[in-house]
């Protein structure tokens, strides 16, 4: 047999690490991981196209150097300057921290390589209309899908996979069951107090229909990214302006990892934030850190 080309020792890596149907929060108390650590999994198919695309970009990347043969645990020198070179590309923080994400779980351990500081004023994702947002009316055939996004903040492969059995009920309140989202994760994502009846309706109606699944199609054009953002905002405005509904809803998340001294978030431009409320509209959204929350939903 002829030596593995690098290419094929980073598809051998990520497959290895492929662990659909596994629990990551189990997996995280067996192992011990701290806040923020990785368990060196793939918990999601979306995770690992993702991470694959990383992969093949990064061994090209590698070959133009001439380096195509040899051990892949040598070519970890590379890495830093791979990520410099796609700063100098202009690619966004965004897209680097994931490649460096990705090339973490390609070589089984993170890499400390500093990336610039993004402030809340650059994010620009689905805070401006685009050409796209014209053609879709809300009020027209897709209206329960922006009713059901705006409601319940789940992200587009979650709307897709919806059932009628979705909505689960706990103590008065209503919560969308989403299983095997982004990253393989399952979580209960809040139905906004004063929407519970029109999502309601629209699963009633699916009833009737007899549709499975609620909706067959979100069509491209629609900002999902943009509806979670006015429900993420909707949402910390109903908990700040209720703190004994917010305390409740605490009880239906699991406790945060990191330890805080203060209750408040303050962030770079000086905002200030309620972790607690924050906590929750995080697990809603299918985040594990506040910070994400505030930058990509809040601001």
């Amino acid at each position: 047999m002829g030596r593995k080309t690098i290419a094929n020792q980073i598809h051998s890596s990520l497959a290895d690490k492929i662990a659909y149907g596994e629990s990551k929060h189990t997996d995280k108390i067996e192992q011990e991981k701290k806040f923020g650590e990785s368990t060196y999994k793939i918990y999601s198919f979306d995770t690992y196209d993702t991470y694959r695309k990383v992969g093949e970009e990064y061994a090209r990347w590698l070959m133009d150097k001439g380096v195509k043969y040899g051990s892949l645990a040598h070519t970890e020198r590379y890495v830093k300057e791979y990520i410099e070179t796609r700063l100098d590309e202009g690619k966004s923080l965004y897209t680097l921290k994931m490649e460096r994400s990705a090339l973490g779980m390609i070589y089984g351990h993170s890499f400390d390589i500093p990336l610039p500081v993004r402030h809340s004023k650059d994010v620009t994702r689905s805070r401006l209309e685009t050409a796209n947002d014209k053609h879709i009316s809300r009020t027209g055939k897709y209206k329960d899908i922006f009713t059901m996004v705006t409601s319940t903040g789940c992200r587009r492969c979650d709307a897709t996979r919806l059932t009628v059995n979705c909505l689960v009920e706990k103590n008065g309140h209503y919560f969308l069951d989403i299983r095997k989202s982004k990253g393989g994760r399952d979580r209960l994502a809040l139905v906004h107090p004063d929407k519970v009846q029109e999502i309601k309706a629209i699963i009633d109606k699916a009833k009737e229909n007899g549709q499975q699944k609620i909706f067959e199609h979100i069509p491209k054009e629609i900002d999902v990214h943009g509806l979670r953002r006015e429900y993420a905002q909707a949402l910390h405005n109903t908990l700040k302006n209720n703190r004994k509904l917010r305390d409740e809803y605490l009880t239906y998340y699991p406790p945060r990892q990191e330890k805080v001294k203060s209750p408040y978030y303050k962030d770079r431009e000086g905002n200030i934030f309620e972790r607690d409320s924050v906590w929750i509209i995080s697990n809603c959204l299918g985040h594990t850190r506040i910070d994400t929350s505030i930058t990509s939903y809040l601001k």
